[in-house]
């Protein structure tokens, strides 16, 4: 993971964040921590000169607009034009036929580079289906489903595809000389299986290559991977989705030229800033009923997992 923070550090990209209202200054805060610079604008009207100037382009529909969703699809085009990374979060997809209809519009209309989700969204946007626990997850799949699914999504929408979770899944089509590259490979059928090439938010080296046959039966090759770590914490604040959204556009917009590895740095990244926020909670605060001397909670939290972002890409914490 350091050589991609470190092309982080030393390009400092500036991301176009379009993102959840509710979490926006969170989103901006952790792009600063890890060495980007954000910018929040949502005006229509200036849609075409920001992200002229930026160097990627992260879209979250957690709280849309029509007015919000037409400064995405003019920021899109934009993105498209000038061929800079966009990633797209499908907070709530299947809440609502108005996100569900926008987001299907939008990936007819440009390349993503990246869709994020959890395993809701991403299955909700694979079968136009909705999420009835609205930006929570509420289906079940074992390692191989959620890996196939991921696969899935990575053919149809031609783009790297994240499935967030406990565990977090990442996939890409690639040409047979790139997924090769280790001379390793593990046959997988549309129920997909492999094993993992991370471990407690730190990332390895390897890469799990994959085969997989579409539904007209013919054979892709995939980099599929996923990630562990991270603390239960972070279920307990909102917008850490959102904050990895702004991550992932952040480490891809710095290396263009792999963003599959980027991508995957910055899911290692917060899971292991996930696992240090809560490190030493506990040593914190005092036994005590006063609320002059409240123990640490969800809020500081947040906090904390923000400073870890910080003290990660500032090199303060060695991680492979």
């Amino acid at each position: 993971m350091n050589n991609f923070i470190e092309k982080l550090k030393s390009r400092s990209p500036l991301i176009h964040n379009i993102t959840n209202m509710v979490t926006i200054n969170d989103v901006a805060n952790i792009e600063l921590a890890c060495g980007a610079r954000p910018i929040m604008a949502m005006a229509p009207q200036e849609m075409d000169e920001v992200t002229g100037i930026c160097d990627g382009l992260n879209l979250n529909i957690g709280t849309p607009s029509e007015e919000r969703f037409e400064a995405m699809r003019i920021a899109a085009r934009m993105a498209a034009k000038k061929n800079i990374p966009i990633v797209l979060d499908l907070v709530g997809v299947g809440v609502s036929r108005f996100r569900m209809d926008f987001v299907m519009n939008l990936l007819d209309e440009v390349h993503v580079d990246v869709i994020k989700g959890n395993l809701s969204e991403v299955k909700a946007v694979m079968e136009h289906g909705r999420c009835d626990g609205g930006v929570e997850v509420t289906d079940t799949a074992d390692e191989s489903d959620a890996k196939a699914l991921a696969c899935r999504a990575a053919l149809r929408y031609g783009c790297i595809c994240v499935i967030t979770g406990e565990t977090d899944y990442v996939a890409e089509l690639c040409d047979e000389a790139d997924c090769y590259d280790n001379n390793e490979s593990s046959q997988m059928s549309t129920d997909a299986t492999g094993t993992g090439v991370m471990d407690t938010g730190v990332m390895d080296t390897g890469v799990v290559n994959a085969v997989a046959s579409d539904a007209d039966g013919y054979m892709h090759n995939y980099r599929v991977g996923s990630i562990t770590g991270g603390h239960p914490m972070m279920k307990r604040v909102t917008g850490t989705g959102c904050m990895l959204s702004g991550l992932i556009c952040a480490f891809a917009a710095a290396d263009c030229d792999d963003k599959y590895g980027a991508v995957t740095a910055a899911l290692s990244c917060m899971k292991s800033a996930g696992g240090l926020a809560a490190s030493d909670m506990s040593e914190h605060g005092r036994e005590t009923n006063s609320c002059y001397f409240i123990k640490p909670g969800n809020a500081a939290y947040r906090d904390r997992l923000i400073d870890a972002v910080y003290h990660i890409c500032d090199g303060d914490y060695e991680l492979m």
